[in-house]
């Protein structure tokens, strides 16, 4: 790798930890708004003794997780890849985060090459 591209991917690093605290708090802000109950209520408990099945799904699902994108265009000017999202979801905040963050920054230098995805285009009217 040449000098200068190192420079540029170091430079690019700073400027991801300089973001990363509101990356964070904007995460776990949204994920707090997406596992959110509609009515404000908790799931009832269990009954029996037979376990539920709410208990294996995980918190967020990785199709919602996609979502997240409005996060990180707001804060990094990127789209959250797809590609980068654990594949099942996550069963809480910090699984996400721990998770994402890391590779978000690598996304962010150019260390980790995504697809990138093509403008929706709107069709002519006939």
């Amino acid at each position: 790798m040449e000098l200068g591209m190192e420079s540029g991917t170091e430079d690019l690093r700073k400027e991801f930890r300089r973001k990363q605290a509101k990356l964070v708090a904007e995460l776990e802000a949204w994920f707090e708004d997406e596992t959110q109950p509609i009515d404000g209520s908790a799931p009832p408990p269990p009954s029996g003794g037979g376990g539920s099945i709410i208990g294996v799904r995980p918190a967020i699902d990785s199709k919602r997780v996609i979502d997240a994108s409005r996060v990180t265009r707001q804060v990094l000017d990127i789209e959250l890849p797809p590609e980068i999202i654990k594949q099942g979801g996550y069963a809480s905040c910090d699984e996400m985060i721990s998770d994402l963050v890391p590779k978000l920054e690598r996304v962010y230098t150019g260390e980790l090459k995504v697809k990138k995805r093509r403008p929706f285009k709107v069709s002519e009217p006939a």
